[in-house]
């Protein structure tokens, strides 16, 4: 009996003689082959299958893509954390001479220019506050206070520590 079967020309499955007319009929008017990679795939769902199954190829992680800070080229997988670092760079504003990270600049030369209008020319605009998350006592602390914050979390740290001998 295991040589009773044929092979689907479409799905490219072994069917069974007896119901191969039936399947190939069946198959041919529900399945597609896919031109990428010549799968059976339902009509329905052959663009999601396209999207979810070919889009990787023409995404690849090594295809070189520019930084959206410096315009240096590089590999896709390595963006992210090129442009995590190049994005805490800083540079002067244009308008009021303030360093500013890269990340920030745009937004803030928007705030400068405006503010720029308002006070006149060459006064000191603030850049927008960042705040960095402290593990120690789960609060958002501003960046230019960051450092002064785990001296204190520190010392308090030691004099519990100092306690519990």
């Amino acid at each position: 009996m295991e040589g009773d079967f044929s092979v689907c020309r479409n799905c490219k499955t072994h069917v069974a003689s007896a119901h191969f007319a039936l399947h190939e009929a069946y198959c041919l008017q529900l399945l597609v082959l896919c031109p990428e990679c010549e799968e059976p795939v339902p009509r329905e769902n052959m663009e999601e299958h396209r999207k979810v199954e070919h889009q990787q190829a023409n995404e690849c992680q090594e295809r070189p893509v520019e930084c959206k800070f410096c315009e240096l080229d590089m590999q896709l997988s390595k963006l992210e954390l090129h442009e995590s670092n190049c994005g805490s760079r800083t540079e002067p504003c244009p308008g009021c001479g303030q360093f500013i990270m890269h990340r920030m600049l745009a937004q803030h030369t928007d705030v400068c220019r405006s503010e720029q209008a308002q006070l006149g020319k060459g006064k000191r605009i603030s850049a927008p506050e960042m705040e960095i998350y402290c593990n120690y006592c789960n609060q958002m602390i501003p960046e230019n206070k960051y450092f002064h914050h785990m001296v204190l979390m520190f010392i308090r740290f030691c004099k519990w520590s100092m306690s519990s001998v």
